[in-house]
């Protein structure tokens, strides 16, 4: 899949839909666990690693959220050895329209995610 297929949007709300139900059991997901569950609704050429999981994430975070000060939903989706979220969130994290602070952290964030949906 990419971004300029007919489908990718349907993606991007079924991956918003599937990290909001986490959000509100206040769980994480890996990125395979997220690629799997993708697969299960269809969207199966969606891999855990880089590629459009990446821009998938992103969206997922401009999700009704064009302004950037909603929590990023994608705080929620760690890597499965080290149970954090991958570089490529901090820096999503830190441009625009997100523009988290200095002192910000992925824990901060997932903590903003389980409070906005609990």
């Amino acid at each position: 899949m990419r971004t300029k297929d007919p489908e990718y949007p349907a993606a991007v709300e079924a991956a918003v839909e599937i990290l909001r139900q986490r959000a509100r059991r206040h769980q994480t997901i890996t990125y395979g666990e997220l690629s799997a569950e993708l697969a299960v609704q269809g969207f199966g050429s969606i891999p855990p690693h880089r590629g459009v999981m990446t821009y998938l994430l992103k969206d997922v975070c401009l999700h009704d959220n064009d302004d950037g000060r909603s929590p990023m939903l994608s705080a929620l989706v760690v890597n499965k050895a080290t149970q954090e979220p991958s570089d490529q969130f901090s820096t999503l994290a830190r441009t625009e329209p997100f523009t988290r602070p200095a002192d910000w952290t992925w824990q901060d964030e997932q903590q903003r995610v389980f409070i906005h949906h609990h």
